[in-house]
Formats: C-alpha cells, structure tokens, sequence
C-alpha cells in the first residue's frame, strides 16, 4: 500500500473571459476605479496605484510593473504572464485564483497577504517577502526563489514541484501539508518551522548538519 501523501493544493484553471483589449497608444491606463476583464499586453504599468484596489478577471501579458503598488488590493481570477518587475508591492493584499506564469521579479513586498488559489509556473523570484502571511492552496512548479521568507506565516497545502529555493525562512511558521519535495533547497532558517512538512530522505540529510546544530548536537567524525 502507498505510504501517507500530504493534501495537494486546491486550484482552479483560471482562464479570463470576455476580456476588453486595451489599445496602445491610447494614453494612460486609468487604474483610479482598478482594472476589471481587461486585456493589457505590453503596457506598462510601473508605478501604478492600484493600493486598496480590484484587479478582476484580467489577464496581463509581457507588463512593466516596476514599483507598482498593490497594498491591501484583492487580486481574483487574474493571469499575469510574462510580466516583470525589479519591486513589487502588494503587502497586505488578499488574492484567490490567480495563475503568475513565466513572470521575472525582483523583491516582491507580500507580507501579511491572504493567498488561496494560487500557482506560479516558470517564474523567477529574487526575494519574495511573505511574512506573516496566509496562505491556502499554493503551487509553485518550475521557479527559481532566491530567498522564500515565510516567518510568522500559516500555510496549508503548499507544493513546491520542480523549484530551486536558496534560502526558505520558516521561523515561527505554522505549516499543514506543505509538500517541499520537489525542490530544491540550498539552505533553510528557522528550521523548527519546518513542523508540518514533507521532505524526502535525501532533503533531510543535506539538513542533518544544519538540524543536528540547532539542537545542539555534535557530530563527531
């Protein structure tokens, strides 16, 4: 019989319908009452305030979101592919149902977020900030994270396939069916945090030094 599995993640396909092209050339974005069922390629909305706005139903492709700001926004049934950006923000924002495909980002400012329903694919992350964050069905496959921060945060059913993560920051963190063993993790902080996770046996021996130390142990040749 099979051994235990944790829970995967929960996603829906999300594929924005009866979307409205936006024309380029025809001058700013309007983004005072957010964006909804719009098709934006190519545009760039750096330095757009979206904080405490709606993105709906919107699929946005091969944008400029340098230093956009999405604080305390809601974020649904939303495409963001091949979108890049050296800072993001959007702390405190709340998303569900969102797919962040082929995307290059720099820092990226997701502390205290309400995440459910979310998949990045392909996507490249330098630091993602999700302190003290919530998140609810999360997959990542096939991103390279340099440093995944997840102090103070709960997470349930979160699957990393096919990532490479430098650093993932767990201390304080409250995991249930995190699926960690389809990546690729070079270092791990706060290790404690790591309760409620699933790591294959050759994960847990590349950290035996590291958990070996944290309590105290001495390895003697």
């Amino acid at each position: 019989m099979p051994g235990p599995s944790p829970k995967p993640p929960r996603t829906t396909t999300v594929s924005p319908r009866g979307l409205v092209a936006y024309e380029p050339g025809a001058g700013d974005v309007d983004v005072e009452d957010g964006l909804d069922d719009l098709e934006l390629v190519g545009v760039d909305l750096g330095e757009s305030d979206l904080e405490r706005r709606t993105v709906s139903g919107c699929l946005l492709r091969r944008c400029t979101l340098d230093g956009a700001d999405l604080g305390r926004a809601r974020v649904v049934d939303t495409v963001l592919e091949a979108c890049e950006a050296a800072h993001l923000r959007v702390a405190r924002s709340a998303w569900r149902d969102v797919v962040i495909d082929g995307c290059r980002l720099g820092s990226v400012e997701a502390y205290e977020t309400e995440w459910r329903g979310v998949r990045l694919t392909g996507t490249k992350v330098d630091y993602l900030n999700a302190r003290a964050a919530t998140w609810r069905d999360v997959d990542l496959a096939g991103c390279r994270i340099g440093e995944l921060d997840l102090t103070d945060a709960r997470v349930e059913r979160l699957r990393l396939d096919g990532c490479t993560v430098d650093t993932l920051v767990v201390g304080h963190a409250r995991l249930s069916d995190v699926d960690l063993r389809g990546a690729r993790i070079e270092a791990v902080e706060g290790l404690a945090g790591l309760a409620g996770s699933w790591l294959t046996p050759e994960q847990l021996t590349l950290l035996a030094p590291s958990l070996a130390a944290s309590l105290g142990i001495t390895i003697a040749d």
